[in-house]
């Protein structure tokens, strides 16, 4: 059985494997962040170590996994945002080994074929150490009959394993070779036993091959070869390594391993990876003058609003007695102009969302900013009766733009009053924790509530759910851009009738 350990999958990514390698024996197992290194013998018990985008310190965590077990597969599976930096940082990072591999999720479907080559190549890895390894103990036996059961069980394991192995004479002849690595280059074992081994390879890399085999002393024991064959093409990963014979000189033994799926795999991720990086350089080049646009236009509509205004206080003072025959129709013209004046506010507020994005951020203490944002909605609080209880216990300060997160409590507790329920006073709950790197902002309410086919609407721009209820829409679609523009995310549970929680996660 495959036993496949992990820890900080995202829920999709782990929902992706479990769908695609259902119909096999697969076991998941996850493990706390924190707890890896405490598995000083039980990392033996698993095929790979899956280390999701959630996780705090990926490299950290390669680090002690690696200390304890050398041969275990360990995979750091990243986001878009965060792969080229983990991928950067464990290029320089000191006590981790090749069994390590930063592999970005943006791969989807194809991560399944990436985490099974990872599972064999465990596999493989601890099937040498233990041929390397294997000793029989000292017996009353004769040194020829324990020299034969060597050779019969070294022979039969390197038969039966899921690697190449080739048994090379100091002149390059193919002494002994199993049928996995004969087959890999669609022979047979008497085809190869006794020819050059530099004749099966392809002629135009056999001088690469030569120079590989014949280093003195070895100071690369491990090389990919590219191989045009009839069959299509292959790629190779051979490791070389002396074996001394003190009566004779000295032999040399390769392992090689078909690694051709995993370097397609990782061409087609880079090729993905690479496009993915131009769609992204167009976003943002979209973004941003979408967001001048937006900036733009709203700050040249200020003025004639403003002048719109102005007109219509001139017009009720020329009206002088007159006035009450049209004050109808100048209440509903002073109404839309000051929806206008609103609508092009957040406008404003939405352009500078992205603009105020790299601001420097400072320590905020999360009980004063809750009551800042009190004090501007003091009003709707005591007219609508809301309670308020904020735990801020388990994390109650964080490094942030003090704009930007004013601005998310703002809206999140200025919606909960908003659209309260009129069968109960509104009772509002603000909690905040800390996960790692992840800051969590939590509001629960006792509001209306939102059906459930509609709540993904609630956060795109001029969206409006319950139209009795006076705004322009645009609230919680600025909180999700500030989340966004962070790397974080906003998660909604809500029930018809009862109310909301809006759980927001930051990278700090």
């Amino acid at each position: 059985m495959m036993e496949i350990l992990y820890t900080g999958l995202h829920p999709s990514t782990l929902g992706l494997l479990k769908v695609k390698l259902q119909e096999q024996e697969v076991a998941f197992n996850e493990v706390p962040e924190n707890a890896v290194k405490q598995m000083d013998g039980d990392l033996k018990n698993y095929s790979v170590l899956l280390v999701g985008e959630e996780v705090g310190n990926p490299v950290r965590v390669a680090q002690e996994a690696y200390a304890r077990d050398k041969h275990l597969s360990v995979l750091l599976i990243n986001d878009e945002r965060n792969f080229v930096r983990v991928k950067q940082s464990l290029q320089f990072s000191p006590f981790i080994g090749p069994t390590v591999v930063c592999v970005s999720n943006q791969v989807q479907e194809r991560l399944v074929d990436i985490v099974q080559d990872a599972v064999q190549r465990t596999e493989q890895r601890r099937s040498f150490q233990y041929i390397r390894n294997s000793v029989v103990p000292a017996m009353n036996i004769s040194a020829s009959a324990l020299e034969k059961v060597r050779g019969d069980y070294t022979a039969k394991v390197l038969e039966e394993a899921p690697i190449g192995a080739v048994l090379l004479s100091k002149y390059g002849r193919v002494l002994t070779i199993n049928t996995y690595a004969a087959h890999l280059f669609g022979k047979t074992e008497r085809e190869v036993l006794g020819t050059s081994l530099l004749s099966v390879f392809p002629e135009e890399v056999q001088k690469e091959v030569e120079r590989f085999l014949y280093q003195s002393p070895i100071s690369e024991p491990k090389k990919v070869f590219e191989l045009n064959l009839q069959r299509g093409q292959k790629y190779l990963e051979i490791s070389l390594a002396e074996v001394d014979d003190r009566n004779t000189d000295k032999f040399k033994i390769l392992i090689m391993n078909d690694i051709t799926a995993t370097i397609h795999a990782q061409q087609h991720t880079q090729a993905h990876l690479e496009e993915l990086e131009k769609v992204n350089a167009n976003l943002k080049r979209v973004n941003t003058d979408l967001d001048t646009f937006v900036y733009t236009a709203s700050h040249d509509l200020k003025s004639p609003i403003l002048n719109i205004e102005g007109l219509v206080h001139l017009l009720e003072i020329s009206l002088g007695e007159r006035k009450k025959d049209v004050e109808v129709e100048l209440e509903h013209i002073k109404a839309s102009v000051q929806r206008f004046k609103n609508t092009v506010e957040d406008l404003t507020e939405v352009a500078r969302i992205q603009k105020s994005f790299e601001q420097e951020a400072s320590l905020l203490q999360i009980d004063k900013l809750v009551e800042d944002v009190k004090n501007l909605i003091s009003f709707e609080i005591s007219s609508s009766g809301a309670k308020i209880e904020l735990d801020s216990l388990e994390a109650p300060q964080v490094v942030f733009s003090k704009r930007n997160l004013k601005s998310i409590i703002y809206n999140l507790l200025s919606n909960a009053i908003k659209y309260r329920s009129p069968d109960r006073e509104p009772h509002i709950k603000i909690r905040t924790w800390q996960e790692g790197s992840n800051f969590f902002l939590q509001v629960w309410d006792n509001g209306l509530g939102i059906p459930f086919k509609k709540q993904e609407k609630v956060f795109e721009l001029f969206k409006r759910l319950h139209a009795h209820v006076k705004g322009t829409g645009i609230g919680l679609y600025i909180v999700k851009r500030i989340v966004q523009n962070n790397g974080g995310s906003i998660d909604l549970q809500s029930t018809e009738g009862e109310g909301s929680v809006f759980t927001v996660r930051l990278k700090v």
